[in-house]
């Protein structure tokens, strides 16, 4: 005799069988899932790997090319890795440790290499912090080798505490790389706006104007020989051209459109330090001056191997344009200008509209903290990530050191504040 069962059953029955292979199915699709992510991280991780010794390899060159367009060309090839690491990064979950620690060190080296970029001769002290980047690239490479293995492990466990929140007891990849902090030598000295080049104009320039140029911008009187020298590539295409004088040879870079000298860089130092900061400043601003540059006021400086290097900024009114700088670089013993850096200068010089604060300076100070014992402020441009914001600026001391507070002039929003730091050379921001 057959058995029947209560309808309800049958329904009951029906619905957990649909629920069991609905449930089937969600197991079966989040094991799918779970597989892709771990393919997709091991390949981000194969890739940061891959990069990561390409930097190593780019750096390395960088330090000991001892061309200026070499070096100008592994420098590019330096940044351009540091960017292909932080996107094969960006796939894995920061909570990682060796994620954290790479990808706050491509992000270094890619400033770096930008600040390098910028036209000014490399020194010994940055090739020996290329060295070190280099040197530290390898321990990265370690650390994400290790990562590597902890997802493999983990993913033949079963596990995904890989891509899930950071585990206080898993293994802590530290690669104990102490790579050098950077320093630069005045507040927003190597702020250069995106797009194109705001100062250059539009006229094409031949070598033969170009050369023409270059040696009128350093003095004809001083030029005993010319000669072609490396051209430049990249965002601003220039013309090389080298000037030989009395007992140093001057390497220039004249922009192919606009003929605007980006940089100038002396083949030598070493010269005695007789001259002081003051000669040094005014010849300076002789020099800018007879050349177009007009309006310019010092900021800060730095003397190291017989030279000086001085930063200028342009000024509208009485503001202070700090996107607008330039470096000038002079020997101690004549006060001549053998070396400038415009890069900053040519890509952001513009005429800017009115530059009207919203608040009085007296307003503005009150945001200033209590702690820093600020004193009398000025406005200026500053450059953002945003773009530029008008600010005041404070100079103030707190516990024996100089800090330099800006106060948006609209908001009273504190935009950054700068350490000064009193050094051997002359005087820094961080």
């Amino acid at each position: 005799m057959k058995r029947k069962f209560p309808t309800a059953l049958v329904a009951l029955a029906i619905g957990l069988a649909a629920v069991s292979g609905i449930a089937a199915r969600s197991l079966l699709q989040s094991e799918g899932y779970r597989a892709r992510l771990r393919e997709v991280y091991d390949g981000a991780v194969l890739s940061a790997l891959r990069q990561m010794e390409d930097l190593r390899l780019a750096l390395t060159k960088a330090a000991l090319s001892g061309d200026p367009g070499a070096e100008s060309r592994y420098l590019g090839q330096a940044g351009a890795g540091a960017a292909q690491v932080q996107r094969s990064l960006s796939l894995l979950p920061l909570s990682h440790t060796a994620t954290q620690g790479a990808v706050k060190f491509a992000n270094q080296i890619a400033d770096y290499t930008n600040v390098l970029l910028q036209g000014r001769e490399m020194t010994e002290q940055d090739a020996r912090r290329l060295s070190a980047l280099a040197a530290a690239c390898q321990s990265y490479v370690q650390a994400l080798q290790g990562a590597r293995d902890t997802l493999s492990a983990q993913a033949a466990a079963g596990a995904d505490t890989f891509y899930a929140a950071a585990d206080p007891e898993a293994p802590v990849y530290d690669s104990a790389v102490n790579y050098p902090t950077l320093i630069y030598d005045g507040p927003f000295s190597d702020a250069v706006a995106p797009g194109p080049a705001r100062g250059l104009g539009q006229k094409a320039v031949s070598r033969e104007e170009a050369e023409g140029i270059a040696r009128d911008f350093l003095g004809a009187e001083r030029v005993n020989q010319l000669s072609a020298g490396p051209d430049m590539g990249g965002e601003i295409p220039c013309w090389g051209v080298e000037l030989k004088t009395a007992d140093v040879t001057v390497h220039l870079a004249v922009t192919k459109t606009g003929g605007k000298v980006l940089w100038m860089a002396p083949d030598s130092a070493d010269f005695p330090a007789e001259r002081s900061l003051e000669e040094c400043r005014e010849s300076a601003r002789t020099f800018l001056e007879e050349r177009g540059f007009e309006g310019m006021e010092s900021t800060f400086f730095q003397a190291y191997q017989g030279l000086m290097v001085i930063s200028f900024a342009a000024t509208q009114g009485n503001t202070l344009l700090y996107p607008d700088q330039v470096k000038v670089q002079l020997r101690m013993d004549t006060a001549q200008v053998v070396g400038l850096e415009a890069r900053s200068y040519w890509q952001n010089h513009t005429a800017r509209g009115l530059l009207i604060p919203d608040m009085t300076e007296a307003e503005a100070k009150a945001y200033v903290s209590p702690l820093l014992d600020a004193e009398e402020g000025r406005l200026c441009l500053i450059p953002t990530d945003g773009g530029e914001k008008l600010c005041w600026e404070f100079q103030g001391s707190y516990n024996g050191e100089t800090y330099i507070s800006y106060i948006n002039a609209a908001s009273g929003r504190q935009e950054e504040l700068l350490l000064v730091v009193e050094s051997e050379t002359g005087l820094e921001t961080v």
